[in-house]
């Protein structure tokens, strides 16, 4: 009787669509209404920041004060990403979503690829399929340690610029002391 108890606890929480841990972010903010992402806004205080995504029950809210940054988890469709919100002295400039960082052989057509494909499908459904956008790139192709990657999509839009791109870089890893190559899938939200 416990041990069913517990199975039902597990499954609750973790069944999607009805777990609040398993809940869908909020969309894509509509074009023209001034938010960058959900109700965040250009100028916005790193306190109103802060709450607004407390409120919006994003979960992982944690700051890098000395970065400017606040991040949290977003989750669209089943797949966990990264909310960074960028600060200049204390207001909020742009947004950026970072899928999953890995490094295994298969990570990148395993995990990276499906990661790539669910926001350009979202972006596709949410500002249209006008926009400058290539292929999903061989591993290859994606420019070792450049912070704008390989751009596979961009939006041009009238109040903000939206560029799906694919990263490769390089980090020390802790164990072997060894540089290790990560990749990993982001969208940069920059307002106009």
């Amino acid at each position: 009787m416990k041990f069913r108890f517990l199975f039902l606890i597990q499954l609750f929480l973790l069944w999607p669509g009805v777990s609040p841990l398993c809940a869908e972010s909020p969309s894509m903010s509509d074009l023209g209404s001034g938010f960058i992402y959900s109700d965040l806004q250009v100028g916005d205080s790193r306190e109103v920041v802060l709450d607004k995504l407390r409120k919006a029950n994003f979960l992982q809210i944690y700051e890098e004060r000395d970065r400017e940054l606040v991040k949290c988890s977003v989750r669209w469709n089943g797949f966990r990403y990264e909310l960074t919100c960028k600060l200049e002295k204390g207001k909020l400039t742009l947004c950026l979503v970072e899928g999953q960082k890995g490094w295994q052989f298969s990570f990148f057509e395993e995990v990276l690829h499906p990661q790539w494909q669910n926001l350009r499908e979202r972006l596709v459904k949410k500002y249209g399929a006008k926009r400058e956008f290539r292929d999903f790139p061989k591993l290859k192709q994606v420019p070792m340690g450049d912070p704008g990657g390989y751009v596979t999509d961009t939006w041009d839009l009238s109040d903000r610029l939206l560029m799906l791109t694919v990263q490769s870089f390089k980090i020390k890893d802790c164990c072997t002391n060894k540089m290790v190559e990560y990749s990993c899938c982001t969208l940069l939200i920059q307002p106009k």
